[in-house]
């Protein structure tokens, strides 16, 4: 196995063609034409390539080979300490039902407005659309989530957010807000009752990712005190 690059694949039976990554150091002018030859031979399709910021020179090089930024993910982190905000909410129930609303699902794509794999042109079979529907789905049926509480109103889902647990830290998946309804506070309340979750299951730490093209999401992390943990810039080499 080449240890320079990794086949991935989950995202390569998904999307139906081969999907990898390559190792930061792995991206150089001496040995980055020979890693691409090896993806060719492959048949891989599609590279996603993680960078620190200020790699300028390795950016060149993937830009250079066609390459292009398809986000810069920031990464937030909050310790989770109970306090008054996170009081109950009636209008936040956990979500039940064993299947997903079409209302869920379209709240799901409305979270990814920013996403790398909406903005990217050369998605050409729904990619971003059976992504997310994937994701919300799998999220309800609590494969890929502990809980996944909703905000209704008049019977009617305005928002939601979905929470998993590991060692100690609690991670937002999606949250999103209906459009029509924004401006209420209702990511505030969705957010605080995820808190309020994290704290009764032990989680000591909350995280959340988002793209730093999406200034709203960014203000509102910021807002509700949490930090920057790191950023990462994705960049998309698609392989001819």
């Amino acid at each position: 196995m080449d240890d320079r690059y990794k086949i991935l694949e989950w995202d390569s039976d998904f999307f139906g063609y081969k999907v990898a990554s390559i190792r930061q150091e792995s991206i150089s002018d001496a040995g980055f034409d020979t890693v691409l030859w090896a993806l060719r031979k492959e048949n891989v399709k599609l590279v996603y390539c993680f960078l620190k910021p200020g790699e300028d020179d390795l950016a060149k090089l993937i830009i250079g080979n066609s390459g292009f930024l398809a986000d810069t993910k920031i990464t937030y982190f909050k310790p989770v300490i109970f306090d008054k905000d996170f009081s109950f909410s009636e209008s936040v129930v956990s979500y039940k039902k064993t299947h997903c609303s079409p209302k869920l699902k379209e709240l799901a794509l409305q979270s990814g407005i920013y996403s790398r794999f909406r903005i990217d042109p050369n998605f050409r079979n729904n990619e971003f659309e059976k992504l997310y529907t994937e994701w919300v789905e799998k999220s309800v049926r609590r494969e890929i989530s502990d809980e996944v509480l909703v905000f209704t109103e008049n019977d009617d889902e305005k928002g939601f957010v979905t929470i998993s647990l590991k060692n100690g830290t609690g991670t937002i998946g999606l949250i999103a807000v209906d459009e029509k309804t924004r401006g209420r506070s209702i990511g505030k309340i969705l957010m605080n009752s995820a808190l309020r979750f994290m704290s009764e299951n032990n989680a000591g730490i909350a995280e959340v990712a988002t793209q730093k093209a999406n200034e709203g999401a960014c203000r509102f992390y910021d807002a509700l005190g949490f930090e920057i943990k790191n950023i990462v810039n994705v960049y998309h080499l698609w392989i001819s």
